[in-house]
């Protein structure tokens, strides 16, 4: 299977689709994935190949790869990224190069289930968070309450309860991009239970809508993806991006300190959901901690 030349999230379809069927199974029982088609690769790319990894080997796919000829000589490739991100580590067992080192841009490869979400999140996201921004933990507790319910949704909507995630920032863009991904039954199946009228791109729009949840713990009743939205586009004027099934939505701030949502109906189905965020590092704001109260 060739990689894109260039893989984010507008070219995804290229590999997932001949990995997975329409009838979601695996196209074969060995699958090799050629890296040397591969030149460029964002956190969308990282955090979908962990997902297809994960997804493969769990069904007792065998997963190989190919890299390119002039690896590890040329430290500069796009796989020196993947080597240091602790992909191949994680899936093939064992490393590229001899000594790959997780850059201090960007956090290791995950595989997160919804029992440890929580735990990762305090633990490992969030102290990584505070590191890039040079904030303490405290001040970034709405963007966790954010991607806490990012968790919620994959256990309301994935089959397997566990979410992929890659994190990078970019100081010289003053930007920081997230992207996770779950293979499941996806947002728009769950919101059909309640509407099943919805087309898969309504179903989003609707997921993103205040109070509305299709299925929730007493915590985060109807709390949704609007938490998301409104921490991440309207608050900090960031970006959100979600894809699942044939439907997407991307979100940015408005002039009025509000929030634009364009939706597509699209011709190729995201086998689950995917999830890209990107935050303005610009606005965020240091809270003393003598000041800061949990809202119990």
């Amino acid at each position: 299977m060739n990689l894109p030349t260039s893989f984010k999230r507008s070219t995804m379809h290229h590999l997932i689709n001949k990995v997975i069927t329409s009838d979601m199974q695996p196209a074969s029982k060995e699958i090799t994935f050629n890296f040397r088609t591969l030149n460029f690769i964002e956190p969308a790319g990282v955090t979908i190949l962990s997902n297809l990894f994960e997804w493969l080997l769990r069904r007792d796919v065998s997963v190989a790869i190919e890299n390119p000829d002039n690896f590890p000589n040329n430290p500069k490739h796009c796989l020196k990224y993947l080597d240091d991100s602790m992909l191949f580590k994680k899936y093939i067992g064992s490393t590229l190069s001899d000594s790959p080192a997780v850059r201090s841009t960007t956090i290791p490869i995950q595989s997160v289930a919804y029992s440890s979400s929580y735990k990762w999140l305090e633990n490992d996201f969030t102290p990584w968070l505070s590191r890039q921004l040079g904030i303490n933990k405290e001040s970034l507790a709405n963007i966790s309450i954010s991607f806490g319910e990012i968790f919620n949704n994959i256990r309301d909507h994935a089959e397997e309860n566990i979410g992929c995630i890659f994190a990078q920032c970019y100081p010289n863009k003053n930007q920081l991009m997230i992207a996770i991904s779950d293979f499941g039954v996806g947002i728009p199946y769950a919101i059909r239970t309640v509407y099943p009228s919805l087309t898969d791109e309504e179903a989003i729009v609707s997921a993103l809508e205040e109070g509305f949840s299709s299925k929730s713990t007493p915590k985060n009743r109807g709390a949704g993806l609007q938490t998301l939205l409104q921490n991440v586009v309207v608050n900090n004027g960031g970006e959100l991006h979600i894809r699942s099934f044939y439907g997407t939505i991307t979100a940015h701030r408005n002039k009025t300190n509000g929030y634009v949502v364009n939706s597509k109906q699209q011709s190729n189905r995201y086998p689950g959901t995917f999830i890209e965020i990107v935050l303005d590092t610009n606005n965020f704001e240091n809270i003393d901690e003598e000041e800061f109260e949990w809202d119990f």
